[in-house]
Order: structure tokens, then C-alpha cells, then sequence
């Protein structure tokens, strides 16, 4: 991880460096030419890998400093094989503020095309200088309307989900279709070189590295879409808790409670054993349950004396919330203060039920 005074933290992947091989591989034979050496054009091949690293970074900074701007907390920019990725924290941003952090990136490569674009413009015509900056301002505009293209993961599609979860108000149907339309460009990605290899009667070695990379890409379009298609039924999931209907109905005794004051059968399976002594802070007690086999186990004439606690199992720490929770107001309240078991109260105090870590887990996985 890489600091530079006060930018985010950086973190390079050794992979970009195959990034930069690979585009200079892309780009050595269009820079061939009476113009320049072979010699040459491998040194601006490899100039312009470079460069394309150096304007994902412009790109990812763009992206970090306006959610700065917006209030949020970023982790880290991260320069990987596919290009790079800013990670950040927001807890509540409008959605203008998603839309202008999405679009920021596009944004400043097309600030970079319009600077190398000028550049060439007054470089001597033919020069390296000229040539060079002709593709970096090629390689700009290209990185800035790829990533516009209104599909998740691209920057555009984030920022199109924001603007119909916004207009629908329905996040979770915004993330849905745009996470829909970036599965259909990562197969417009490979359609592409496909159908132009089907033109020219077969491909040769440039258009099928050309394929190879689109199928990559669009692999990575495909696994980011369906990763956002998942993360939309997890927030659906989350949209329908509710903090009284998962709660377990619960029969709360103390530990000391004598065996023969428990109910038999299916009712034990009800019953939770809650010791308030010495409680945590933000929690309310230590559970207890009871185990089934040991409690059969004790003979009928000793179960006056038998404490319930002797034949229970602790679970840990319980924490109580209010039954009026639900949604991302109760996942934000569960993640707050984690603990196994949750006691749900109802206003004035009086015990509902319990909800347990592991059903709500089992929930969100839809299992």
C-alpha cells in the first residue's frame, strides 16, 4: 500500500504491469511507419501502456475526491489488471452525489483527451511528440465513453442506477435493469471483434488477441452485473426484515430456575435461560439454552433441586431492540452491537420474542 501526502492509499496490483505489456503489444503495430523506428514505436508502445496506467490513476482520483466532497470515507484506490477501483464509505449520500462520483471518472479522462488532444495539435506534425500524444488522446477518449456506457459495473451504469432508484423510487429495480444492461454489453463486447473476424474471412494474429482480450473484459462486465443482481436480491432480502415478525415467541427464566418448573417436550425448545448479572455493556445479559438430551437425563425426583442452568449450554451475550426495527435500520442496529441473540422489546419494555444472528444470516442468503 502506497501513501502520497494526502491522496488515498494506493495500491498497485503486479498485474498492471502485464496491463501495460498488453497495450503496448495493441499498439506497436498501428505505430509503425515511415515515421518511426521499430526501435521507436516499441519505446512510445510502451510510453502509452504507461500512460493508460497513469490515466486510470487521474480516472480513480476523480472518482475519491468527489466522494470526499460528499462526505464519504475512501479505503483505498486499488490499480489492478482490469484497470483499477476506488473503495469507499458513504453512510448516506443523494443520489446526485452517487451520480457525480460515477461520472467524475469519465469526466477527468476526457479533461486528459482534451490536454494531449491540444498537444498534438501543436507538436510538429509526424514527430514522435505528435503521434504520441495523438494516441494517449485516442487511449482517453476511448477509457471515458467506455466507461459512460449506461451498464453496471461501468461508471455510467452506476450512475444511471442512481438516477432510476432516484426516479422510481425503487433502488434495488434500478440496480436490477442496469445491472441487466451490463450483462448485454459484455456480450456486445464480444460480438464485436467476433462479427468483424466473420467479415474479413478469418483473423489473424491482432484480431484474435483483440478476441481474447474482449472475452476477458467481457467476462469481467459479466461477473460485475451478476455480482450487482446479487447484491439487489440481498438488499430485497434486507428491505423485508422486521424486527416483530422474526422474533421467536421465547419464555425467559433465570438460570436458577428449578428443572421442575420448565415445560415438557416441544415447549422446552421455547424457553431461554437469561442471566442479568454482570452484563456487558449495550447488552442485557448472558442466554442460556437448554440441551434436550441432558434435560431428559435428570430423574423426575431430583428435578426440584436440579438449578435449569446445570443442564444448559451458554450462547452469549444478549441485546435488545426495538419491535418497531426493520430493514436496514435493523442490519445497521445488529451490526452496531453484534451479538448471537437479540431480545426484541415491545415500547413499554415488555419482552416480544428473540431473534437469533443465524436466522437472520440464513435470510439474506436465501437459504
Amino acid at each position: 500500500m502506497l501513501r502520497i501526502g494526502a491522496l488515498p492509499p494506493l495500491q498497485v496490483s503486479p498485474a498492471t504491469l502485464v496491463t501495460v505489456l498488453l497495450v503496448a503489444v495493441l499498439m506497436f503495430p498501428s505505430l509503425q511507419g515511415p515515421g518511426l523506428s521499430v526501435g521507436r514505436s516499441a519505446l512510445v508502445a510502451l510510453g502509452l501502456g504507461l500512460f493508460l496506467i497513469l490515466s486510470v490513476l487521474v480516472h480513480e482520483l476523480a472518482h475519491a475526491l468527489v466522494a470526499r466532497a460528499f462526505g464519504a470515507r475512501v479505503d483505498h484506490i486499488a490499480l489492478t489488471l482490469w484497470g483499477g477501483h476506488t473503495q469507499y464509505r458513504a453512510e448516506r449520500m443523494p443520489a446526485i452525489g452517487s451520480m457525480l462520483v460515477s461520472l467524475a471518472g469519465p469526466a477527468s479522462n476526457g479533461l486528459l483527451a482534451a490536454a494531449t488532444g491540444a498537444l498534438a495539435a501543436i507538436a510538429a506534425q509526424g514527430s514522435v511528440l505528435s503521434v504520441a500524444a495523438s494516441f494517449a488522446t485516442w487511449l482517453n477518449v476511448v477509457l471515458a465513453l467506455f466507461n459512460l456506457l449506461p451498464g453496471l459495473p461501468m461508471d455510467g451504469g452506476r450512475a444511471l442506477e442512481s438516477l432510476l432508484g432516484a426516479v422510481l423510487r425503487r433502488p434495488v429495480l434500478g440496480t436490477r435493469i442496469t445491472a441487466w444492461i451490463g450483462r448485454a454489453i459484455a456480450v456486445g463486447v464480444v460480438v464485436l471483434p467476433l462479427s468483424r473476424i466473420v467479415r474479413l474471412g478469418g483473423a489473424g494474429g491482432f484480431s484474435l488477441l483483440t478476441l481474447v482480450w474482449a472475452l476477458l473484459i467481457a467476462g469481467l462486465l459479466w461477473q460485475g452485473a451478476s455480482r450487482a443482481l446479487e447484491e439487489a436480491r440481498v438488499q430485497e432480502r434486507v428491505g423485508a426484515l422486521d424486527a416483530a415478525a422474526l422474533a421467536r415467541p421465547v419464555r425467559l427464566l433465570a438460570p436458577h430456575t428449578p428443572l421442575a418448573g420448565l415445560p415438557d417436550g416441544p415447549g422446552a425448545e421455547q424457553v431461554l435461560l437469561l442471566d442479568p448479572a454482570s452484563p456487558r455493556p449495550g447488552t442485557v445479559g448472558r442466554a442460556l439454552r437448554l440441551q434436550p438430551e441432558a434435560v431428559a437425563a435428570v430423574p423426575p425426583e431430583h428435578r426440584e433441586q436440579v438449578p435449569a442452568s446445570a443442564v444448559a449450554e451458554p450462547v452469549g451475550d444478549v441485546v435488545a431492540l426495538r419491535t418497531g426495527l426493520g430493514g436496514e435500520e435493523l442490519v445497521s442496529a445488529m451490526l452496531a452491537r453484534p451479538a448471537p441473540v437479540y431480545l426484541v422489546v415491545d415500547p413499554d419494555g415488555r419482552p416480544r420474542g428473540v431473534i437469533l444472528s443465524a436466522d437472520v444470516n440464513t435470510l439474506l442468503r436465501g437459504r
